[in-house]
């Protein structure tokens, strides 16, 4: 029997036959889909300047930039995150300090993060974790009373909204990613999203080493030697290809967050009540994306284990991060983010799954927790 997949890379014909025609062209890097792009993606998330990038984390690494963060900052973060989200910050030689969670949701706990802001603190990034919403109006609230830019990281969110509005509607800059296991695959790819338009034409500059695109070659396209970089940033453009493949993704992606979200509902029906186990709650007023679907359990790594022996693939998602030496900081107390990660699965509930798998993923689980 084959395994039930957390994530569903996924394609279609059209999604192949627009890789191809890009490959074809000879036009891989830069060109006109990457503005087609950024266009499509504009109702989707939560601010109205979007910029895209190589992948999450040259976006989070210039919205980190542009927030203020140089070496020696502090950035708020939870450290139930990502590398790929977090890594920016070490990048830039600041320092996290870390939040802790709320440990029923897994999500930035609002007054932990007024407990952290410090002198050095330049930025919060607050992660929606599982593609569920955090108490975004909350959090920005704190941040605007301390004057502190609010990222949202909502790489795992999209399509997620929270009292009807998308996520990262809150912040300065919203987060994005374009990874073959999110809401959209482009095979690799990014986005930041600027409250700001200021912001989003300094970063189109930024993702490539800093170049003004309407200035640097001359008629003949040549590179002129009049044009300045006043500041030099990164290799992060995202490429012609890639945003093709996104292109041809978001078309979709309404029919699929709906068929995962019902999927989500039969779950939440298949498996309520079950000893041993509890269902996470998403916040009030909020529309997951359902990067997983999230329950505690007892004795859950005697469960995860089954469940993956099973064929089930489920999963703890993350680690704490806070742990790696790397980060320069000291170990800190996250009773919450330890009391969420001591219980918390994350189950398969996309939209490829039929309902024959979400019933195999209930006995699976209610085989376990009896064992267990």
């Amino acid at each position: 029997m084959p395994n039930i997949t957390l994530f569903h890379t996924g394609s279609d014909t059209a999604t192949e036959n627009a890789a191809l025609s890009i490959l074809r062209s000879g036009q891989i890097a830069s060109g006109p889909k990457v503005a087609a792009f950024e266009q499509a993606l504009t109702p989707w998330v939560g601010l109205p300047h979007v910029v895209v990038t190589s992948d999450l984390s040259s976006a989070m690494l210039l919205a980190l930039h542009q927030c203020g963060v140089r070496s020696g900052d502090e950035v708020l973060s939870p450290a139930y995150t990502c590398m790929s989200s977090a890594a920016p910050i070490a990048n830039l030689g600041a320092r996290p300090r870390w939040v802790d969670v709320d440990a029923e949701t897994g999500l930035l706990d609002p007054q932990a993060l007024r407990r952290c802001i410090g002198a050095r603190t330049r930025a919060c990034v607050v992660y929606h974790a599982a593609g569920y919403a955090a108490h975004s109006t909350e959090i920005a609230r704190v941040c605007r009373q301390h004057g502190i830019p609010l990222i949202e990281d909502c790489n795992t969110a999209l399509g997620a909204r929270l009292h009807g509005q998308p996520l990262g509607s809150h912040g300065d800059a919203a987060i994005y990613s374009f990874y073959p296991n999110r809401q959209v695959n482009g095979i690799e790819g990014g986005a930041v999203a600027w409250r700001d338009a200021h912001n989003a034409t300094r970063s189109r500059k930024l993702r490539r080493f800093g170049i003004d695109g309407c200035g640097f070659r001359d008629a003949i396209g040549e590179i002129d030697p009049a044009s300045d970089i006043p500041e030099v940033g990164w290799s992060g453009s995202m490429n012609q290809l890639n945003c093709a493949v996104g292109l041809e993704q978001l078309h979709g992606l309404a029919a699929r967050l709906q068929a995962t979200r019902s999927n989500a509902a039969r779950l939440h029906q298949l498996l309520a009540g079950l000893p041993g186990l509890s269902i996470v709650r998403p916040h009030d007023g909020s529309e997951p994306a359902y990067w997983g679907f999230l329950v505690f359990a007892t004795q859950r790594d005697a469960v995860l284990a089954r469940l993956k022996h099973d064929g089930v693939m489920a999963s703890k998602l993350h680690h704490r991060i806070d742990r790696y030496s790397g980060f320069g900081v000291d170990a800190v107390d996250l009773p919450g983010t330890e009391a969420f990660l001591d219980r918390m699965i994350a189950l398969p509930c996309g939209h490829w799954l039929d309902d024959a798998a979400l019933q195999r993923i209930a006995r699976s689980l209610e085989g376990a927790l009896r064992r267990s």
